[in-house]
């Protein structure tokens, strides 16, 4: 997948709401099928992708203990933000996806592609690049691996978009002079193989993590049901 350079911004942009038509890449196909997420009865049993949602259907050749679909993280709140959603696209990076209707998404900035911030609150950026401190999610590509220094609490392999291998995993920072990040920081993340392999390259990195704006169980929640929606643009290994 080739990247190209975007001309830089003169100005500040303001982040449109993602309600607005413009916060969208527009789209000449019909908008895919919503999954739909009904309020989780309990906080503590774990609550499956609904029937109407892309599920990840097994292959024929698939061996045991490979990549399955997943559930998404139980979350009321969650449920609720996904009766009502908006779609974006990033077509360099090859993905379109569905968000909550209430949050904010970007459009093109700079060199960060429209489609890969969104926050539960309004914010500004500008060209720079750099993350405001309100986002919650971050989408990035990665033209090889991902790598971490903090402590692995969980990794599960699962099919994103029916099609492709990602890595759901938690971090937590490590103690001693290996950690780059205190004990009480947690990033989670899926880490989407676009590639021959993870260590190839490239990869799709989507996260979040306890430094980021909004509430983490919730941007964690969130998260799950963005990529219970995600589907990949194009010829994607």
């Amino acid at each position: 997948m080739t990247r190209t350079t975007r001309p830089t911004l003169a100005v500040l942009v303001l982040i449109l709401a993602a309600c607005t038509p413009q916060a969208v890449a527009p789209s000449s196909e019909t908008p895919s099928e919503k999954p739909t997420f009904e309020p989780t009865p309990s906080a503590s049993a774990s609550a499956e992708v609904s029937e109407s949602a892309p599920a990840a259907e097994p292959s024929a050749t698939e061996e045991p203990g490979g990549p399955v679909g997943f559930t998404v993280m139980p979350n009321p709140d969650a449920d609720t933000l996904f009766l009502d959603r908006d779609e974006c696209e990033n077509s360099e990076d090859g993905y379109r996806l569905q968000f909550p209707e209430a949050w904010y998404t970007n459009t093109e900035i700079g060199d960060v592609p429209p489609c890969s911030w969104f926050s539960p609150t309004f914010y500004e950026a500008d060209d720079s690049g750099d993350v405001p401190d309100e986002i919650a999610i971050t989408i990035e590509y990665l033209d090889d691996d991902f790598g971490s220094f903090e402590e692995l609490l969980s990794r599960e392999e699962v099919l994103v978009g029916s099609t492709q291998i990602a890595n759901r995993v938690e971090w937590r920072g490590a103690e001693g002079e290996g950690g780059m990040m205190p004990v009480d920081w947690l990033q989670y993340a899926y880490l989407v193989q676009l590639g021959p392999t993870e260590e190839e390259g490239p990869n799709l990195l989507v996260q979040t993590n306890t430094d980021m704006g909004g509430d983490y169980e919730l941007n964690k929640a969130v998260l799950d049901r963005i990529m219970a929606t995600i589907e990949f643009l194009g010829t994607i290994q």
